[in-house]
């Protein structure tokens, strides 16, 4: 892993747009701030450029020469920031923060961890470090399980469990056994740790800077106190929707997945 920079979403924002992007800039500030008057955002932007002076950032004598405040280096990170035409997107409701990695090219990937919205921490890193970034990222227990459950459900059940309270509803549509009664009382609870959100990793194709990104793939799971919800689709002709919990080391076969997913992009 090679450092970048951390910066606050008011820095990133105008190193953005003095790189030419002010659309993605805009995105980013009010994915932060909200919507702000004209007034407001030169404010904040003012106070930005002083951030960045103290930072070794941005250059006063290049700015009043009309000249790009930024370095070369920068610029660059930024271009290849913003045009990255591949990311990972890892969710992580309890850590209050995202982690997203973007193709740059070739094996060279960059991460990108924004936390709570404000601060943004870059790296590059080489594709096969992936799995062990995402791994790191979550950190799920790798306590051996005890017992392997599993149930099924149909596509509806499966929507109606992001909602509390429709339990009932979900075992009235798809009449559990009792081995799967056992799953699904399990897999409530902890969801219900999870304030009803399940993870996810996602795999976007960004087609460009004003189309919204092309979701290619994403994978949802859970993690229990021993061992990990994996839930993916089956063949099954009612209740396609397979949800098992999975050992540390099937975990770890899922991140290898995503690592040899990302080894595949041009």
């Amino acid at each position: 892993m090679d450092y970048l920079m951390t910066c606050t979403s008011e820095e990133l924002a105008l190193l953005v747009t003095v790189n030419g992007y002010p659309s993605v800039a805009k995105t980013i500030a009010e994915a932060s701030f909200g919507k702000k008057s004209e007034k407001e955002w030169q404010a904040i932007m003012e106070a930005a450029v002083h951030q960045l002076i103290q930072k070794q950032l941005w250059d006063e004598e290049k700015d009043a020469n009309g000249e790009s405040p930024i370095s070369v280096e920068v610029q660059e990170f930024i271009r290849s920031y913003v045009e990255s035409k591949w990311m990972i997107r890892c969710s992580n409701q309890a850590k209050s923060n995202i982690l997203m990695l973007h193709h740059i090219e070739g094996s060279t990937w960059m991460t990108h961890v924004i936390d709570r919205d404000i601060i943004h921490e870059f790296a590059y890193i080489h594709r096969e470090e992936i799995p062990a970034i995402v791994r790191d990222y979550y950190s799920f227990s790798d306590a051996p399980l005890e017992k392997r459950l599993e149930f099924n459900l149909t596509d509806k059940a499966f929507d109606l469990l992001s909602k509390p309270g429709k339990e009932k509803k979900v075992r009235k549509m798809c009449r559990f056994t009792a081995e799967e009664e056992e799953g699904f009382e399990q897999f409530v609870s902890d969801l219900q740790a999870e304030d009803w959100s399940l993870f996810n990793i996602s795999f976007f194709q960004l087609e460009g800077l004003e189309a919204d990104p092309y979701l290619e793939n994403i994978v949802f799971f859970l993690p229990s106190k021993q061992g990990i919800w994996l839930i993916e689709y089956s063949d099954h002709a009612v209740k396609p929707v397979k949800i098992q919990l999975s050992t540390h080391e099937e975990w770890c076969d899922l991140l290898d997945g995503v690592g040899m997913a990302a080894a595949n992009v041009e």
